[in-house]
């Protein structure tokens, strides 16, 4: 009796997951729409400027990182704007910006940023009763059918969305070239929400054309 009702308790967070059509069990992060220049074509960049706009430092680090790394794993060069100017570099003039990424041979800038983060809640209901089936009659039975039973109340969740921007741009005209958004699902990110982040998007400019790749 006990094993039957241990495996029912178990099986419950896959039979939950099957059964809501809420985020809570889609991918942590998803690529949900992008644009592209048109007629724009592959090139091949030799120096990408990568830089995420925020006052979170660690959050900053951590997407930043995982781009570059995805970048440097196709083939293209790329380099963190807390590498190349530190923590404290302060946004300047846009002119001076793009003659500063100029001089140190950046071709291609991508950067990324939060939208907005909308939050809900959302009542998950009671579970349902669990437990031995089978004939009973008088208190024994009774007792024999709904001992092992068990009662699982509801509760309360918190969903989070965290819309997030991504752009690409041709540094020596300020170009757009490519610019997606991105859902996540939870408020800080993880190193693999951030290496799939980094990797939905960076997939997304080479299959449309924008990045050109060694491999």
């Amino acid at each position: 009796m006990i094993k039957h009702v241990t495996g029912v308790r178990q099986l419950l967070p896959t039979l939950l997951c099957f059964g809501l059509v809420y985020s809570s069990c889609e991918p942590a992060v998803r690529l949900s729409g992008s644009w592209v220049q048109r007629d724009v074509l592959p090139t091949r960049y030799s120096k990408v400027f990568v830089m995420s706009l925020g006052k979170d430092l660690s959050k900053r680090r951590l997407g930043e990182d995982h781009i570059r790394a995805e970048l440097l794993r196709r083939g293209i060069v790329a380099v963190t704007s807390l590498d190349e100017f530190g923590p404290d570099f302060s946004r300047t003039d846009s002119g001076v910006m793009r003659q500063v990424l100029l001089d140190r041979q950046f071709d291609g800038v991508v950067t990324i940023r939060v939208l907005g983060i909308n939050e809900r809640d959302r009542w998950i209901p009671t579970a349902g009763i669990y437990g031995p089936s089978g004939y009973y009659h008088g208190f024994y039975g009774y007792y024999y059918r709904f001992g092992g039973y068990y009662y699982e109340p509801g509760y309360v969740v918190t969903d989070v969305e965290v819309l997030l921007e991504s752009n690409f741009y041709r540094t020596s005209t300020g170009e757009l070239l490519w610019t997606g958004q991105s859902r996540a699902f939870y408020r800080d990110p993880t190193p693999a929400m951030a290496g799939r982040y980094a990797k939905n998007i960076v997939d997304d400019m080479i299959g449309k054309g924008v990045l050109a790749t060694s491999n």
